[in-house]
């Protein structure tokens, strides 16, 4: 039986896919279910309103998830899949350096993680995609008969991603200075300081004032997991978000 030397934690839109995976499910969803635009145009106008007038992101998670109050967890679960296997067939799907980073952790006995303020949905194909380990989200309220109450337990944004690395470290008795980690915002802050080695990608303003000594991935995109991936154009980069 294979020991676990350390742990390395990825956040997952925008560091290791390249895309906001719940937005894109949620325009998925509405899209299956008839919706042709405007009605994911309300919701995120709605979410995009609360942000601008200051609301904390945790806030502004928890009201993402109201949308799904009365879905049935096991649809969104087989939806999830099917929007994946839609999104995965469209070319630009991970960052390539993230991809090598999780695959070259797991080839040296390290538990991998993906911690997102996504939710299992969305991020579980993702997690069997790349070949992740444990997957760690901000997890839906469901009733006893299985359906979305539109609430959440805890958004997994902010510090309590850092508690969420904390807690892993110290349940599978990892080393602390074994603990590796790879986010793209700001709001991952608080989890990189709490593993030994941070990483991150993309241009962020916070995360580059702290980052100094940090692993910087580069912005290459990937097709598949394999792929090395290329820089994009500008052309291109708008046709990814």
């Amino acid at each position: 039986m294979s020991t676990v030397t350390g742990a390395a934690f990825f956040d997952v839109d925008e560091t290791l896919i390249t895309v906001k995976s719940m937005f894109a499910f949620l325009r998925f969803w509405l899209a299956e279910n008839g919706d042709d635009g405007s009605e994911y145009a309300r919701l995120t106008g709605e979410i995009q309103q609360r942000a601008a007038a200051g609301a904390p992101r945790e806030e502004v998670n928890r009201h993402y998830y109201r949308a799904y109050r009365g879905v049935a967890a096991e649809a969104l679960s087989a939806a999830g899949q099917r929007w994946f296997a839609e999104f995965s067939a469209g070319g630009a799907v991970y960052y390539a350096d993230a991809v090598e980073r999780l695959r070259a952790h797991r080839d040296s006995g390290h538990a991998t993680v993906l911690l997102s303020g996504s939710f299992r949905a969305a991020v579980a194909p993702v997690a069997a995609a790349v070949g992740a380990d444990h997957v760690i989200t901000t997890t839906p309220v469901v009733d006893e008969d299985g359906v979305l109450t539109g609430e959440v337990w805890r958004p997994m944004i902010g510090t309590a991603k850092a508690a969420a690395v904390t807690d892993f470290l110290r349940e599978h008795g990892i080393d602390h200075q074994h603990s590796y980690g790879y986010g793209d915002h700001a709001s991952d802050l608080p989890f990189l300081k709490a593993v030994a080695r941070p990483g991150y990608r993309g241009d962020d303003a916070v995360l580059a004032a702290h980052g100094t000594g940090w692993i910087h991935l580069t912005d290459r995109v990937g097709a598949s997991v394999g792929d090395p991936g290329r820089l994009l154009s500008d052309q291109e980069v708008l046709s990814v978000w």
